[in-house]
């Protein structure tokens, strides 16, 4: 069966699963991935970061105590991995409000 957020995001960011995707955790991890590649690009070829993050945003939002906590720990947690002082704000800079918080608590939890 497929959930919200896996569902969610092969409907509106079908281009970040390039592998057969059957749950939350792998589509999140993809999209973490998908982003960061798109933050890297200048210009109109950021549009995919933008897309991601109002797709998590979106779920984020909306979900259930499970879906927060999987995007916290797959998709925000896969992004900190990779921050830099450099990136932070930049990165942040996409985030709307909530999510925000979100991942600045990421970052200090791990």
């Amino acid at each position: 069966m497929e959930t919200k957020v896996l569902k969610t995001i092969k409907e509106w960011v079908p281009q970040a699963l390039a592998t057969s995707v059957d749950n939350d955790y792998q589509a999140l991890n993809e999209l973490a991935d998908y982003f960061m590649q798109s933050m890297m690009k200048e210009g109109e070829g950021q549009e995919g970061a933008s897309e991601s993050i109002q797709v998590v945003n979106l779920l984020y939002m909306n979900g259930k105590l499970h879906d927060k906590n999987a995007i916290e720990n797959e998709f925000l947690a896969r992004i900190a991995e990779e921050e830099s002082p450099g990136s932070l704000k930049k990165h942040l800079q996409f985030f709307p409000k909530e999510l925000r918080q979100a991942y600045l608590k990421t970052i200090i939890e791990n």
